[in-house]
């Protein structure tokens, strides 16, 4: 049986996939739920009419269900999704369950925030990777896999920036299972 590779090789081969593989089912459901209610115009229009064809209804009658109704259907189809299309997902599933999570590390790293989100100047570097690694070892620690799957959208967002997330993710096997003594 081949060896599995860590999470953070798997991030960097799959990308985005990964991370949504590392989803548990009823997260995976959640953010769909949360893309479905809260995607931008575009990627709301594109997850209607790829359903309308799945379904074979109308476009129009796909614009009225309601997100539980679409979700497992979603789920399903998430990875024929382009990568920023389900990036989307991990985005407005972070948004909309994670926010805690998200403004507990943000303090830890030492950058501003609002309620989660970023209040950095376009231009800014990353933060020390020391830091991150520290941070998100804590994380970790508190949060498990909730943590996991948050340092790997990360990763996939911006690994330059985030850099330090890498120290954590070798940590762990692409199923998101401790393999080596946390450092």
């Amino acid at each position: 049986m081949p060896e599995k590779l860590s999470l953070k090789e798997a991030v960097e081969e799959r990308g985005v996939y990964a991370v949504w593989e590392l989803l548990e089912e009823d997260e995976q459901r959640q953010a769909a739920v949360a893309t479905w209610e809260n995607a931008e115009k575009e990627t709301r229009l594109a997850l209607q009419m790829t359903l309308a064809k799945d379904l074979k209804f109308r476009p129009q009658s796909v614009r009225r269900l309601p997100a539980e109704k679409v979700a497992g259907r979603l789920v399903l189809e998430a990875k024929t999704f382009p990568e920023s299309v389900l990036f989307q997902f991990l985005f407005h599933f972070h948004m909309q369950q994670r926010r805690p999570l998200l403004s507990e590390f943000l303090d830890e790293v030492g950058l501003p925030h609002n309620d989660g989100v970023l209040d950095l100047p376009e231009d800014a570097d990353g933060p020390e990777a020391a830091k991150v690694a520290e941070a998100g070892r804590q994380l970790v620690d508190q949060h498990d896999h909730q943590a996991l799957v948050y340092l790997a959208t990360l990763k996939v967002a911006d690994g330059e920036f985030w850099k330090g997330v890498d120290d954590v993710l070798e940590q762990f096997d692409e199923d998101g299972n401790e393999t080596k003594e946390k450092k």
